[in-house]
């Protein structure tokens, strides 16, 4: 009996669809909601849609509170790029962050996921490269024929990454690297697509919400963030040695790369990542 018991706490508490998850915690916040932890890992195929929304729908009915208020992408090998698009496009509706850990990776058409998150934390591998469809390979295609497949895709791309704030000269970037290799993005090309930050609309509007609700001035949460930035990011004296070698020799040393703000922090939200 105690047997069977513990197989349904586990299926209570533990909802999987596919490739999304959805897990209940023990845990609550202070408006007494239970938190949830919602991740999509491994490939992206075409049932995930329709799973992710099911969860979204079992979060808004049951009043859960998504942990971290992001979606954790949890070594995301990309898959079907339409599925991605649905996926980011509820992701979005419902301003959800999306947060990639340090020790994780999103590839390929999982990028398509991850710009959805109103606040993006790219801390892990980004990897990006051009799609394959093995359906669109295998038919007999003249040159104006793929010409005319390959613009349908880049120009649709291009609305995509544009409806989702995010830089749409990722796109050239993405259709240079051909499937059967990858690019590894790096620390500054996260940085300047926005891979580390809130969007700027939602911003405002987070910020705008906190100043009616707190009475503190927009001028002083955005101080806050400076000063956050700054606690995590503090000035190291310089080291003379690797100066002195630097100058002498020409050797360059390998900088550490700044800490960015949690997105719930960006966001002045409670949950700590």
């Amino acid at each position: 009996m105690k047997f069977i018991s513990l197989i349904l706490l586990l299926f209570l508490t533990n909802i999987s669809f596919a490739k999304v998850t959805l897990e209940k915690l023990n845990e609550y916040d202070k408006f007494h909601r239970q938190y949830a932890v919602l991740s999509i890992s491994d490939e992206i195929v075409l049932d995930d849609a329709k799973a992710f929304q099911d969860a979204m729908n079992t979060i808004n009915t049951e009043g859960l509170h998504v942990k971290y208020d992001s979606v954790i992408i949890d070594n995301s090998i990309g898959g079907n790029i339409v599925t991605a698009k649905k996926i980011s496009r509820i992701i979005r509706k419902n301003k959800l962050s999306t947060w990639v850990p340090k020790d994780k990776y999103c590839i390929s058409a999982c990028l398509y996921v991850f710009v959805g998150g109103i606040c993006r934390m790219g801390q892990g591998k980004i990897v990006i490269h051009r799609g394959f469809s093995s359906y669109s390979f295998n038919r007999r295609r003249t040159l104006e024929d793929a010409r005319n497949s390959t613009d349908s895709s880049f120009n649709n791309d291009i609305k995509f990454f544009d409806e989702m704030n995010t830089r749409t000269s990722i796109v050239s970037i993405i259709n240079q690297i051909p499937y059967w290799t990858k690019k590894v993005m790096s620390h500054d090309e996260k940085l300047e697509y926005g891979f580390y930050s809130t969007i700027e609309e939602y911003e405002l509007e987070r910020i705008e919400e906190v100043s009616m609700n707190t009475g503190k001035s927009k001028d002083d949460l955005m101080a806050s963030l400076v000063d956050r930035y700054y606690e995590i990011n503090p000035t190291k004296p310089v080291n003379k040695i690797k100066q002195l070698l630097t100058y002498l020799f020409d050797i360059e040393f390998k900088k550490d790369n700044p800490k960015y703000l949690k997105c719930s922090e960006q966001l002045f939200l409670t949950d700590a990542q």
